[in-house]
């Protein structure tokens, strides 16, 4: 999957990992369950994009692919995943492809990896699940759970009606009992995987006009402000409208895990250490420019 969509659907599904297990497991014929996001590193040079544990009984694993681009060879990468996968755990392996766009579709998608000897006899039967998203039903994918909404955003149904979409997702996001910071994270995943299939001036504007719950938010209205500028750096500490300093150490942890990944304890702590609004406006005017969590820190 392509950057910056694998590492934005990767944090959403971490963010939500049990709404993804409970909507992988219909598609495979397992019942809805809590779920574990295990080690997915198969190998030094192996790693699966998702893989989800559930308990069972009996006890499974439910593999994720997202895809954004076609290529065809996915179905024997997707077998030679399971098989790692079945070897390492001894569990049965559920596959599943997710096609975000129609771009990534694919001739040899469908749904069987079939390999024969030279008498043309089989040797080899691998069946998989794909999800083409842009087929999906948009009231599936936001009754699904908070981290599986923001998928409605990209189906054929919001293409057809993109207000009407945005809209209800805007009510699903209002609508669901969470702490704010999983909010602000599904929203900012939303608007990045909107650029997928949509104008990026026209979903920002969209989603700008809404009365959005976090519209008092400086990490709200950066992101709409910045939208889909990737790698573009000014003005951003305008955009985050000179918010508190509680709120710029926010935005800073929020937009720096985006960029960076995960936060270390000693850079959290830097970072809330720093009183200066005035510095903290100017780490996040560098933030996309920065190299590292230690470059932002240096930041005078």
């Amino acid at each position: 999957m392509s950057k910056p969509y694998d590492a934005t659907l990767n944090r959403l599904i971490d963010t939500c990992p049990n709404d993804w297990a409970a909507f992988l497991a219909t598609r495979v014929g397992l019942a809805p369950q809590p779920a574990e996001v295990i080690d997915s590193d198969l190998s030094v040079t192996v790693q699966a994009d998702k893989v989800f544990r559930l308990p069972g009984p009996p006890p499974a694993l439910i593999h994720l692919e997202a895809e954004v681009s076609s290529r065809r060879g996915v179905p024997r990468r997707l077998h030679r995943y399971n098989a790692l996968l079945d070897y390492t755990y001894d569990e049965i392996v559920h596959s599943v492809v997710m096609l975000l766009r129609p771009e990534a579709d694919a001739s040899d998608l469908t749904g069987v990896y079939t390999r024969k000897r030279a008498d043309g006899r089989v040797s080899l039967h691998f069946e998989y699940d794909v999800v083409r998203v842009w087929n999906e039903p948009m009231t599936g994918l936001l009754g699904a759970g908070l981290g599986t909404a923001p998928l409605a955003l990209l189906t054929d149904e919001a293409v057809a009606d993109l207000p009407g979409a945005v809209a209800r997702f805007h009510d699903q996001l209002r609508g669901w009992d969470v702490d704010r910071t999983v909010v602000d994270e599904v929203l900012g995943s939303a608007l990045v995987l909107c650029g997928l299939r949509h104008d990026s001036a026209q979903i920002t504007d969209l989603f700008r006009r809404l009365s959005m719950t976090l519209e008092e938010s400086s990490t709200y209205q950066w992101i709409l402000k910045k939208g889909f500028e990737q790698g573009e750096a000014k003005g951003v500490a305008q955009g985050i409208a000179q918010g508190t300093v509680e709120e710029l150490w926010r935005v800073l942890i929020l937009l720096g895990r985006k960029r960076f990944g995960a936060v270390p304890a000693t850079a959290e702590a830097a970072i809330r250490g720093v009183a200066d609004q005035a510095q903290l406006e100017r780490m996040a005017e560098r933030i996309l420019d920065a190299a590292s969590w230690d470059d932002l820190l240096a930041t005078p």
